[in-house]
């Protein structure tokens, strides 16, 4: 209860409103007054003497005993009144009460009943299954998306957004099925009285149906998705927390499976659960203690076949599979959090190694989550101080799923990177469908065209048409190009007579190690101080 309460509760006489605790304290004092009063008349009339009694007339006898019968009625009267503030008292304390129950289960922004109300209804229906053999579903939701959206348009576009969902879902359930809003944007819903799986597999389709339409905020088309994963009582647990943790997993399939859809509880979900969190710890575990290791493939020139920058590959040498590509565990990395303690060991690795090759650019690949951090710049400027890397030996490479969540706020890192003297590259470039608007909109350095096209370069002239307009349109904007994924001489001869800039695959060299490539450039360095005419024999 909070401080002070009973000091505002009021009662109303006539057109005024009376705290009812001070009245009820000054009728009670008004009561005790009256029967101390009453008290000593009695006393006085039972314990005088009884002369002085006979003495007295009739008629003052008789004002006497109305007097004290009015003053015991004024008593009466009193303390009925204090029992009916006293009752007052009681019933504000009682709606006050079940007010504030009801405050506290609900959710304020969307007025669903929130995780502890929800978990309570959960329970009784629990209850109920076990009574009547009956069965019911939990469905665990969460919004995709919705937090570049919250990003874009702002929070109370975000707010706004939520209610709407809560309507929407409203319009799809059952009279009967509860649903919560659990914090954020994940719900929480009960589909009670389910006769087989694919009832909840139905409601599970009808929620994306509504969800898949546009939600129109302030003039705002906003479109989100949603994931969903189910359990089922008493089929897969028969306790409400087990319940929530197994929709969850479930949701948590539904999402590595590509959002918007709903998947149900499997067994064997736990078992990956567990083997994924298994990884994350090693992975973990790996950072801390230094045990990944960074590898570097050779970029040449196309000119003179010459190193000129080196990409930083990350690698981990796991004790039982091995040494495991950044393939591996880059997504997990991502998943749980680790990306950007990983991204920054890698920054600072591949700027400490580039120290013993001078004149040689290093190019490090830069996660969406890690570019996205506020403090990116801040830590790529420090990591560059630190090591003593001139800026404009480094490069950073950024594909479009980097700036495309959030433009404004990649232009301005972008803008301060290049202020720092760092140079940005695009990479994966010719497979996004707007990937010439960030050239236009963004100040890139260099443009690396996307393997896929080269793969098949080779057998159809129009994979030739596209990599040349490439390279064309790259050295119309004063951008650098390089080819990836040259496997063959045959590609590297039609990127030759394209004149690319710079070619990096297989057929040059596979990811080497610091010493590798110190290796390779002494032998670069012995080769130029040989005659002309004795190079191609070395």
């Amino acid at each position: 209860m909070r401080p002070g309460f009973l000091s505002k509760l009021k009662v109303t006489v006539g057109d005024r409103n009376v705290p009812a605790l001070q009245l009820w304290i000054a009728c009670n004092f008004v009561s005790m007054a009256l029967i101390l009063v009453l008290g000593m008349r009695l006393g006085w009339a039972f314990f005088a003497s009884h002369a002085f009694l006979s003495s007295l007339s009739w008629d003052f006898a008789w004002m006497a005993l109305v007097s004290n019968l009015w003053l015991l009625a004024a008593i009466i009267t009193v303390r009925l009144v204090m029992a009916w503030l006293a009752y007052h008292v009681l019933d504000g304390l009682r709606s006050s009460e079940a007010a504030a129950r009801q405050v506290a289960g609900r959710d304020a922004l969307s007025g669903l009943p929130n995780r502890f109300l929800f978990n309570a209804l959960v329970d009784a229906e629990i209850a109920r299954c076990k009574r009547g053999r009956h069965q019911f579903a939990l469905f665990y939701l969460d919004l995709d998306h919705f937090k570049q959206a919250n990003d874009t348009f702002g929070h109370d576009v975000g707010d706004r957004l939520i209610v709407a969902v809560t309507r929407r879902l409203a319009d799809v359930l059952r009279s009967c099925d509860h649903f919560a809003r659990l914090g954020g944007d994940e719900f929480a819903l009960m589909q009670a009285d389910v006769n087989e799986p694919r009832d909840c597999a139905r409601l599970a389709q009808r929620i994306l149906d509504a969800m898949s339409l546009p939600f129109d905020i302030g003039g705002q088309q906003i479109f989100i998705g949603i994931s969903i994963g189910i359990a089922l009582c008493p089929q897969n647990a028969t306790d409400c927390q087990e319940l929530m943790r197994l929709a969850d997993l479930a949701l948590y399939r539904s999402k590595q499976a590509g959002r918007n859809r709903f998947a149900f509880f499997e067994a064997k979900m736990g078992e990956e659960l567990r083997m994924r969190q298994s990884a994350e710890d090693e992975l973990r575990t790996a950072i801390e203690n230094n045990e990944l290791e960074l590898l570097y493939q050779p970029i040449i020139s196309s000119t003179d076949d010459k190193i000129i920058c080196v990409e930083a590959l990350a690698r981990w040498r796991h004790k039982t599979y091995g040494l495991l590509s950044a393939d591996s565990f880059i997504p997990l990395a991502e998943e749980r959090g680790l990306i950007v303690q990983l991204g920054e060991w890698a920054l600072r690795r591949a700027c400490a190694d580039a120290m013993r090759w001078p004149g040689i650019k290093v190019a490090i690949n830069v996660s969406p989550i890690q570019f996205r951090q506020k403090d990116f710049v801040a830590t790529v400027n420090r990591v560059l101080t630190e090591s003593g890397i001139d800026p404009q030996r480094v490069e950073l490479e950024l594909t479009e799923g980097v700036i495309i969540a959030d433009a404004d706020l990649a232009e301005h890192s972008m803008i301060d990177l290049r202020a720092l003297g760092v140079h940005m590259v695009l990479d994966d470039f010719g497979t996004g469908y707007s990937s010439l608007i960030y050239l236009r909109r963004f100040a890139f350095d260099k443009i690396k065209i996307d393997r896929s096209f080269l793969e098949s370069m080779e057998d159809s002239g129009e994979s030739v048409i596209i990599v040349r307009s490439i390279v064309d349109l790259g050295r119309s904007l004063g951008l650098r190009v390089t080819a990836e994924g040259v496997e063959t001489e045959e590609q590297a001869r039609l990127l030759r007579s394209i004149s690319c800039d710079e070619l990096q695959g297989f057929l040059f060299a596979r990811p080497m190690s610091v010493e590798d490539i110190d290796q390779r450039l002494e032998d670069e360095n012995a080769r130029e101080l040989l005659p002309v005419s004795a190079r191609s024999v070395a």
